[in-house]
């Protein structure tokens, strides 16, 4: 039996479908790294371009090792799940296939994952940084130090910083936390795995720029109603969970809305009102915005109507 190469430090994982044009970017970005101890998985979530040739072409130029596995189309989240059972490095940096790394990114976050005491690391599930739009501009809010220890729940609601942060995360954690599959349905929510983690590790974020984003025509964000209707019962797990397992992270008015989306995306999904009140912690609560959330359901289904 041969002996396994050692585990690299990070993992880098690029889930894609159909992004041939943009993926040589992100993969340059990897190769470009200062910081040499690291593998690269991509998931192909499906793709019928030259996605295959591309990354065979691109491993073939480069001093890691680089793994590719196709699989027929699961969603974003499918993918991850995936990559789950693949992953080798100690820590995981999720790449999407539009954005890039900057060249520092994994020294980065090695240096600041290094700079929690060892004694308080098992606490803390990884090190996220910045993101900017390709071009220079910072997307969302800066921390309010420049190294900033919170959790992926209070940093949304108590410290209010809002956009995405992108960073690094531990592997062995993150396999405990594979995304819910709603069978027919393509897409949840990223923030769901964070959320969750955020019950039992601490983040250590930091004001410096790990990534470069750039959204594509065409990608998950560019019609969000066509994206929920098309996965209503993704959106509703999301919901429940919200108004199930994070309630007292929300303010009150977050509270109620999560209520008044869970009987929205329940609807859309099929869901009837006795599972509803079967499932709701808050039976009151539940009741009290029943009433918004048909009307939205309604109001949807009027719009998906016109755009027939």
């Amino acid at each position: 039996m041969t002996d396994q190469p050692p585990a690299p430090y990070f993992s880098v994982f690029i889930p894609t479908y159909n992004r041939a044009g943009v993926l040589p970017r992100a993969l340059r970005s990897v190769a470009e790294q200062t910081f040499r101890d690291l593998e690269l998985v991509v998931v192909d979530d499906g793709s019928s371009d030259d996605t295959r040739d591309i990354v065979t072409a691109f491993a073939e130029t480069v001093d890691f090792p680089v793994r590719y596995h196709w699989q027929e189309n699961q969603g974003k989240h499918g993918a991850y799940n995936t990559a789950l059972g693949l992953l080798r490095g100690r820590l995981t940096v999720v790449l999407d296939s539009d954005d890039r790394l900057v060249p520092q990114a994994l020294e980065i976050l090695k240096h600041y994952w290094e700079s929690i005491p060892e004694s308080q690391r098992a606490g803390f599930v990884g090190v996220k940084g910045m993101c900017r739009w390709i071009g220079g501009e910072i997307y969302g809010d800066s921390f309010p130090s420049d190294v900033f220890d919170s959790d992926d729940l209070s940093l949304r609601t108590r410290d209010a910083i809002k956009g995405d942060k992108v960073g690094a995360v531990c592997t062995e954690v993150i396999r405990e936390y594979p995304y819910p599959v709603v069978a027919g349905e393509r897409h949840q929510r990223p923030s769901y795995v964070q959320r969750q983690i955020a019950h039992r590790y601490r983040v250590r974020y930091v004001n410096e720029v790990i990534q470069e984003c750039e959204h594509q025509p065409g990608g998950l964000s560019s019609d969000r109603f066509a994206l929920r209707m098309r996965n209503p019962r993704g959106y509703r797990l999301y919901h429940l969970a919200d108004i199930r397992d994070h309630r007292a992270y929300l303010r009150f008015t977050e509270l109620l809305d999560g209520y008044g989306k869970y009987v929205r995306f329940s609807l859309h999904g099929g869901i009837g009102l006795r599972q509803q009140w079967r499932e709701a912690p808050s039976k009151l609560l539940w009741l009290a915005c029943l009433p918004y959330g048909a009307v939205k359901y309604l109001t949807d289904r009027l719009q998906a109507g016109r755009r027939s």
